[in-house]
This record gives structure tokens, C-alpha cells and sequence, in this order.
């Protein structure tokens, strides 16, 4: 596999591979069936999908085989928290941080308003609550700075006086 330029990204029993081109996926796709069916053991044909990304308002198609099945081809999914659409962009996937942000925001607004709890104690309940539960699956995300604006705003409706 080293003659060939591939990205693998590994967690539990998932795997993402990225390759500059459809011809090196489908090879590292053959290699990948052909070490499992040695072990004994068979690619789920149903939970294994192909994206090819794009530019523009192109669209690509990637023909990737296995056992001579087409692979359904995808225009986004899900991996360790981190939406990938096909265009690049993460604006469903800032979305399903903003909800949650808000929801969080809403039921701490009594704890968050609240004269009798003190500040140091609303930073403590902000930063271990809803900054979580914003950042969740950052690390596998590319910022841009309309969406980390989406995600202040939900910040500083938390923020404490």
C-alpha cells in the first residue's frame, strides 16, 4: 500500500480513506476487500459509501466497485462528530451546534440570571456546559469565520454581566 498515496482515518470498526483520485480509491478499495476476505471476513457493502468533492457547482461521478457492485455515492456523512459534505462546506454541520447552543442556553438562563449564584460560578457552569457542548467534533472541522461568528453569537447570549 505505500506505492499508493492515500489518508486513513481509524476509529472502532469505521474508517475513512481519502485519495487525490477515484483510480487510486478504487485500488485502495480492492486492497482493503481483498485483506478482509483473507481473514475471513467481507466488507458491509450496505454501510460503505464513496464522496468525491468538489468545487464549484460541479458535480463528480465515482464509479468504485466492489465484487463488482457499485458503491453508493454520498453528498455528506457523519465521522467522530464532523459532518463532510462534498462542496466543503460545514454550514448543516455548524447548524447542529447552534441548536443544541441554544437549547443549552435556554435552560440555563435561571442559573445564568440569577443574582445569587456567583459569577465565578456561572464562567464555571458556561465553560463545562454550553462551550462543550458547541466545540463537540471541532477538532475534525475547517473553520471559516462566518461560522465561528454563528458560534460566538450563541456564546454571548450565554455570557455573564
Amino acid at each position: 500500500m505505500d506505492e499508493l498515496s492515500a489518508k486513513w482515518f481509524l476509529y472502532a470498526d469505521d474508517q475513512v480513506i481519502l485519495t487525490p483520485s477515484a483510480c487510486v480509491l478504487q485500488k485502495m478499495v480492492n486492497k482493503m476487500n481483498d485483506f478482509v476476505k483473507e481473514r475471513g471476513m467481507k466488507v458491509n457493502f450496505g454501510k460503505t459509501k464513496v464522496m468525491a468533492f468538489e468545487r464549484g457547482k460541479s458535480t463528480n461521478e465515482c464509479d468504485i466497485l466492489i465484487e463488482s457492485e457499485k458503491v453508493e455515492q454520498a453528498k455528506k456523512f457523519v465521522y467522530s462528530g464532523g459532518m463532510f459534505t462534498n462542496n466543503g462546506k460545514h454550514d448543516r454541520y455548524i447548524q447542529k451546534r447552534v441548536n443544541p447552543g441554544n437549547k443549552v442556553n435556554e435552560a440555563l438562563l435561571v442559573i445564568m440570571n440569577s443574582k445569587s449564584v456567583s459569577r465565578q460560578v456561572r464562567l464555571a457552569v458556561r465553560n463545562g456546559i454550553l462551550i462543550l457542548t458547541l466545540i463537540y467534533g471541532s477538532e475534525s472541522r475547517v473553520w471559516q469565520k462566518k461560522n465561528e461568528s454563528r458560534i460566538n453569537a450563541v456564546k454571548m447570549r450565554c455570557d455573564t454581566k
